[in-house]
């Protein structure tokens, strides 16, 4: 969408009122003479009238001098978040704000189509929001107009509309439309019996998650979900203290730690050079197992640390899609399934873990326990394959019963 088209307009009887303003503070706004400053003041004064949840992008470093008509008013839909002047997103509250309070629709407003104006429609638009910018008088007159002032409609920033919204149900959790099935690291290095993990030991836990998941991924797809592959992908390019890569270890079950700063670091015993890297580009260890192999259309993500979160454009591809709630499977479970559910909790997604789709190796099997205990007490619905596949069932489509 172009900053010139407008957003949609409301009916009666829709949604909430899910829109935002958002004002960056620039330069222009200080050199700006009052009558320059007008409109822009009018707007704002629309967006109190209509209660439209309202956010001001201060500096990170230095108090800014908001022009007397600008002058912030810190309320439940009112606030100012400090961030550097581009990138906005990514380095302050502003997604989390814009995320916990529903908010569907935005208006950058400005005196000008500045750096700053433009990093946030970039950046909203990739996230899946309407975004358009209000930087001249005919646009800032015709935005105002829309929001309902003086309605008793329900915001979405509202605590009873946002309660309203939370997915109760699993039916509700996983409908299609906005639903993920995520499968974390299904490759043969780390599930088949020849793989790296395999030739160390015997993983009969994983061997049976394994075999539930050709099911629940055609329980996905057959439903119509978005389907993620997530590949881990090793090696010396990517290697650093927060990276996968083992060291003997004398205080761990496994034996070994997977990360330079987990414990402990002996170089005068290390592992031999082929016990080491798992998953190295282009290997076999690292393709996808075949029963759940990718099919075209669908995406797959290559993570290099335990989340499927971290250092990739998961979060961004999935809000771009209106995804609510992602379906996660995979291994394993204390590791890198439990590890991407935390930070997928924390970003507001629903989650359901599929509990017989996941597992460990043999050595760490009370931590498979313990990680689906927690994952079930703060961060994720945790249900079988079975009642997934029923709950995705019940959206489908009734059959013609015919004449």
């Amino acid at each position: 969408m172009s900053a010139e088209q407008s957003l949609k307009e409301p009916t009666q009887g829709a949604d909430p009122f899910a829109a935002a303003l958002v004002i960056p503070a620039t330069a222009a706004l200080l050199e700006a003479a009052p009558a320059a400053l007008d409109d822009l003041a009018a707007l704002l004064q629309a967006a109190r009238a209509a209660r439209v949840f309202t956010v001001f992008i201060a500096p990170v470093e230095t108090a800014f001098a908001w022009p007397e008509a600008l002058v912030p008013r810190p309320g439940p839909h009112e606030f100012v978040v400090r961030a550097p002047d581009t990138g906005v997103f990514g380095a302050s509250t502003l997604n989390l704000l814009l995320r916990a309070n529903a908010i569907e629709q935005l208006v950058v407003a400005g005196l000008q189509m500045d750096l700053a104006v433009a990093s946030l429609l970039r950046d909203a638009r990739a996230r899946g929001l309407q975004a358009q910018a209000a930087v001249d008088a005919p646009t800032t007159h015709a935005v105002a107009q829309r929001w309902p002032a003086g309605s008793d409609a329900p915001r979405s920033w509202q605590p009873q509309v946002k309660h309203s919204r939370w997915l109760r149900t699993l039916e509700q959790r996983v409908a299609p439309a906005h639903t993920a099935l995520l499968l974390i690291d299904v490759q043969n290095d780390f599930v088949s019996a020849e793989g790296a993990t395999g030739r160390r030991e015997a993983m009969p836990l994983v061997q049976s998650a394994v075999a539930q998941m050709p099911a629940l991924l055609e329980a996905a797809r057959t439903a119509g979900c978005t389907v993620v592959h997530v590949h881990a992908e090793y090696g010396q390019h990517v290697r650093h203290v927060g990276s996968p890569y083992r060291f003997p270890s004398a205080l761990t079950r496994e034996g070994a730690v997977w990360s330079l700063s987990a414990a402990e670091v002996d170089d005068a015993h290390q592992f031999a050079p082929g016990e080491v890297e798992v998953c190295l580009p282009g290997s076999w260890g690292r393709a996808p197992l075949d029963a759940v192999a990718p099919r075209a259309g669908e995406l797959q993500i290559t993570k290099h640390r335990f989340s499927a979160f971290v250092d990739t454009p998961l979060e961004v591809m999935l809000r771009a899609r209106g995804i609510r709630t992602l379906i996660v499977a995979g291994v394993t479970t204390n590791c890198c399934v439990e590890s991407t559910v935390r930070d997928a909790s924390m970003l507001d997604f629903h989650i359901v873990v599929a509990e017989d789709a996941v597992g460990v190796k043999n050595s760490v099997v009370a931590l498979h326990e313990a990680s689906l205990e927690q994952m079930r007490t703060y961060f994720a619905r945790v249900e079988p394959v079975a009642r997934i596949a029923e709950a995705l069932q019940s959206h489908a489509a009734p059959q013609d019963a015919g004449p």
